[in-house]
């Protein structure tokens, strides 16, 4: 088993957990594994539920801080459960790149340096993903606690969900019953965060393997004028991981085809909501608080769509700089394949028509801007 293979073997709980949560299988895998899925599945459920009874049971609709809490939550929990509710259907989809990944772990190279190249960047991924799986559950798991503890500081923004059956003159002056669906409010919104973050993680992991595969083809291309000379089959091996390449960007722009469209409309909506509230309360923490979290729902996928799409591009100009001119007549029209397939515009899309990257996030980032500008001019 190759080095790369064995470092995947002990991340595989973690990566089998994090699929069969985006695809709502909750029955694969250990009871561990299977505990917390139903968990998070279950108790997201129950909390639309109660988020959608207490804007049913609202008499007056006020535009307050209350309200808009509770209408950002109804979104996140909407866009958690049309995500896994997607990924159900695609699960041939995520089963066919996950075989690929594991194929491409187990590829083993004669060359030395060629093997290291495909270690090195292989291990690399997984390390990253391993730490974007630790700090990211940390970060989240943290950030729904503070979120809801702050508020139940301020008194102005209430409870965010309905608790029918509970409450009861006989308890109103008990302390602790009085705190009991603050507290609930709290556990709620830490599993909301934290399982956000998982199918962001998940994603993610996926990402980065493409990433991974196209930083080897990148290092497998610069070392073409050197081992094309000692390694006949070179060329053959570098068409090859570029079709491979080609399939699992499709395969993950299928994947990614109707999250990724619903992440940048709840960006844009939460982004929207805290700029206006921004202006009648400029100096309320939890406006900025939605401003930083609206724009985390969409921007981790814009840096891996801009990623993808620049070391996609690198591709070409490395090709460019090889001394295709010295190689043999065969190999030149070999290598003619392997530029017209460079040129082909790669990245992911969301709903296939719009370009996730860094510049769609400025995109939306400024319609909100002008948006809120509008807003201001109007008020004064």
């Amino acid at each position: 088993m190759s080095p790369q293979m064995e470092e995947f073997v002990k991340a595989k709980p973690r990566i089998d957990f994090l699929i069969t949560h985006l695809t709502l299988d909750v029955i694969s895998g250990s009871w561990k594994s299977c505990f917390c899925k139903l968990l998070c599945v279950s108790f997201n459920i129950l909390y639309f539920f109660l988020v959608f009874l207490h804007l049913k049971n609202i008499k007056t609709f006020e535009l307050s801080f209350n309200t808009l809490i509770t209408l950002l939550t109804t979104f996140v929990i909407s866009g958690y459960g049309i995500r896994i509710f997607v990924g159900f259907f695609k699960r041939e989809k995520f089963e066919s790149l996950i075989e690929n990944i594991k194929k491409l772990y187990k590829e083993q190279e004669e060359d030395e340096e060629l093997e290291r190249i495909l270690r090195k960047h292989l291990t690399d991924s997984l390390r990253i993903f391993q730490l974007c799986y630790r700090w990211g559950i940390y970060i989240y798991f943290v950030a729904g606690f503070l979120c809801s503890s702050y508020f139940r500081l301020n008194e102005d923004y209430g409870l965010m969900y309905e608790l029918p059956f509970i409450a009861s003159d006989n308890f109103k002056d008990d302390i602790l019953w009085k705190e009991f669906p603050y507290i609930v409010q709290n556990i709620f919104y830490m599993n909301l965060t934290t399982s956000t973050i998982l199918l962001d993680i998940g994603i993610l992991f996926l990402s980065l393997q493409v990433i991974a595969e196209i930083n080897i083809l990148s290092d497998y291309i610069k070392l073409l004028n050197e081992k094309i000379k000692t390694d006949p089959k070179i060329l053959r091996k570098i068409i090859e991981r570029h079709c491979s390449i080609i399939e699992n960007l499709n395969l993950l722009s299928e994947i990614t085809f109707e999250s990724s469209i619903l992440q940048l409309i709840l960006t844009c909506v939460a982004l929207l909501f805290g700029m206006t509230f921004l202006i009648t309360y400029a100096k309320g923490l939890g406006n900025y608080a939605i401003i930083i979290c609206g724009g985390g729902l969409g921007l981790p996928l814009c840096i891996l769509g801009q990623f993808i799409q620049v070391k996609a591009d690198i591709l070409s100009e490395t090709l460019y700089q090889t001394n295709w001119h010295e190689l043999r007549l065969k190999d030149q029209k070999m290598f003619l394949i392997i530029l017209g397939m460079a040129q082909r515009e790669y990245g992911l899309k969301a709903a296939g028509v719009y370009d996730i990257n860094l510049y769609t996030f400025v995109q939306i980032f400024k319609i909100a801007f002008s948006y809120c500008a509008v807003l201001y001019s109007l008020s004064q």
